[in-house]
């Protein structure tokens, strides 16, 4: 009964810590009148053009996975005119990192440091330059890299066997969940599986290997599954392969980076998340000298952060949240803090200390958020809101260039266009789409970005323009609305 009551407050704090968190350092929170991130606002667009009955990739174009933008179009369900929805799901999604952290944290520590480092995790994780504005395939990547490793950590920690069943079976649902969300973040659970392939080869050779990669691929079929016959059945599976496997390959991005500009994205990145990034970087170093641990779990957990760093670092393009699916690895970091404080004979944790830690961690969520600019303002201040004032209700609209930058929700409208965006994939189908679309003069409105519409496009006429924030938090992202010319 004392370990059931425990294991419920466990994750009854951690889904208190995961609302409060997000409330405060969330844009998509109610304490903020918009998510200004172009990237949030596409993925919310999608998830409202599907809760009308839009087929992904089909009707509408964008290229992460599918999952992550059922996400949204449940988060729709909820609120079709803010982002309130999004944040309702992103605490069950932060809710289960916690957790995940408290129970790795668990298998080395006691409860009450398990709690409170997990709150202090999440709270620097939240805080950290790569959670950007709230909203991001990686945020809802991170509690099944967590529970991953938390599993592999569990297994492999305890023996130097392959693993069981039924968890390998799990972590294969995971990876599965990972890959319809963005596959690129696939790098720890292909270390994951290298070890596991070795163990098995090592115990029973090739039989015993292609069991364990059996078992894996069944889970990892669980999510994958169901999308596939979604996709054939509305006739949209060439749409969904072209758009999410292909394009991402194929036409993703611009120029490849040379090995100096990837070091400095990595300096960049890693000062913007320092906090968890150096005490990852620092407990990986300790786990991989202690001798206190098995060869394996300490083989894995190199193989899972060297996965997923290069999955992260030498895979397409970095940007600002990409070091976000290395996060989890800043657990690691408090596992190895803990057995530091041990070794100088640390009180142990009580209470206090723990309900100290928590609130330490919510502060934090509060005042180090550097989204805390936004917080308390209104929508009618904004350039989307003053801009959707200037379009009458039920008016179409389509981005010309950029990203989404909002105005889709704040005039509470839908694309009409299967390619509503300018998004950052070299296709020729987008541009020339985009292209037809303003010199038909189809939709009502016309938005760009940074630049004035070209004058080829003579049939809208410039009715207003204003300045946003651009994503250093500087007002000086010039927004145009165009309006089709009366004929």
């Amino acid at each position: 009964r004392l370990a059931m009551a425990v294991l419920i407050s466990s994750k009854a704090a951690c889904a208190a810590l995961a609302a409060l968190m997000l409330l405060f350092a969330s844009q998509c929170s109610p304490l903020y009148p918009i998510n200004l991130w172009d990237d949030a606002n596409c993925l919310l667009t999608v998830g409202r053009v599907m809760r009308r009955g839009g087929v992904l990739y089909r009707d509408i174009y964008e290229q992460k996975g599918p999952l992550l933008y059922l996400i949204h179009a449940l988060a729709a369900c909820i609120s079709d005119t803010s982002f309130w929805g999004v944040y309702v799901l992103e605490i069950p999604a932060l809710t289960a990192a916690l957790y995940a952290a408290y129970r790795l944290l668990r298998l080395r520590t006691g409860a009450g440091f398990a709690l409170g480092a997990a709150a202090v995790w999440g709270a620097l994780t939240v805080t950290g330059g790569a959670f950007m504005r709230g909203d991001s395939a990686e945020e809802f990547c991170l509690p099944l890299l967590t529970a991953a490793l938390a599993l592999a950590y569990a297994e492999y920690g305890r023996r130097a066997r392959p693993m069981r069943a039924k968890r390998l079976l799990l972590c294969g649902v995971l990876a599965g969940g990972i890959a319809t969300i963005k596959y690129t973040l696939l790098g720890a659970m292909v270390g994951l599986c290298a070890v596991e392939g070795a163990l098995a080869l090592k115990e029973g050779g090739t039989p015993r290997a292609l069991k364990s990669a059996g078992v894996f691929l069944a889970g990892m079929a669980i999510p994958i599954l169901p999308w596939v016959i979604y996709f054939a059945a509305n006739g949209a599976l060439r749409d969904a392969y072209t758009a999410y496997i292909y394009n991402n390959v194929f036409l993703y991005g611009g120029e490849a980076a040379s090995w100096g500009q990837r070091l400095g994205e990595l300096a960049r990145c890693v000062q913007k998340n320092a906090l968890w990034a150096v005490p990852a970087a620092l407990g990986l170093a300790a786990l991989a000298a202690d001798r206190g641990e098995t060869a394996a779990v300490r083989l894995c957990v190199a193989a899972m952060a060297a996965g997923q760093f290069a999955a992260v670092f030498f895979v397409g393009r970095v940007w600002a949240y990409s070091l976000l699916a290395l996060a989890a690895f800043g657990v690691i970091g408090c596992m190895q803090l803990h057995r530091a404080l041990k070794k100088i004979g640390c009180p142990r944790g009580k209470k206090a200390l723990t309900a100290a830690a928590c609130a330490a961690s919510l502060l934090l969520a509060w005042f180090a958020t550097p989204n805390a600019f936004l917080r308390g303002q209104k929508l009618e201040q904004l350039a989307q809101g003053r801009l959707a004032a200037a379009m009458p209700e039920g008016a179409t609209l389509l981005q010309y260039s950029h990203l989404d930058d909002g105005l889709y929700l704040a005039a509470h409208t839908l694309p009409r266009e299967k390619y509503f965006v300018l998004l950052n994939v070299q296709l020729e189908a987008m541009r020339d789409a985009l292209d037809r679309a303003v010199r038909e003069a189809v939709p009502d409105y016309v938005l760009v970005s940074w630049r004035a519409l070209p004058a080829e496009f003579d049939r809208y006429e410039l009715i207003a323009s204003d300045v946003g924030y651009d994503d250093d938090n500087r007002l000086n992202k010039t927004l145009y609305l165009y309006r089709r010319k009366s004929e």
